[in-house]
């Protein structure tokens, strides 16, 4: 009873800006009802989001996802921060030995309807 309590108040306390979509580069980022954000239509297979100022302050947050890579095989690891409502995505694409290359790149972030 008292985590669907406190489930109901995060819930309520996302501000309008949590629920728009962002547009990062090649990447879309929308988050449902739930909280959970899709990339590019994959639901994020981990998340975990820790605001820098105050809590509930999407304007001031980070957030890691990882999410499966909706053009190849294999995993994604994202990072969007926004300060001050200007946001920066790094993704990476998660190697399964030390000998692939590492393949990575920063985005600017937009949002977008």
């Amino acid at each position: 009873m008292l985590k669907k309590i406190a489930l109901i108040a995060c819930l309520a306390s996302l501000s309008p800006a949590a629920l728009a979509t962002t547009q990062c580069g090649p990447f879309t980022l929308k988050p449902d009802s739930s909280g959970w954000f899709f990339v590019n239509g994959e639901r994020a297979k981990t998340q975990k989001v820790t605001f820098t100022k105050q809590k509930g302050d999407y304007d001031n947050a980070t957030i890691k996802l990882r999410v499966k890579n909706s053009r190849a095989p294999g995993m994604v690891d994202m990072e969007q921060t926004t300060r001050e409502g200007k946001g920066l995505l790094r993704a990476e694409i998660v190697r399964t030995s030390q000998s692939q290359i590492r393949i990575r790149g920063a985005y600017d972030c937009e949002r977008s309807n």
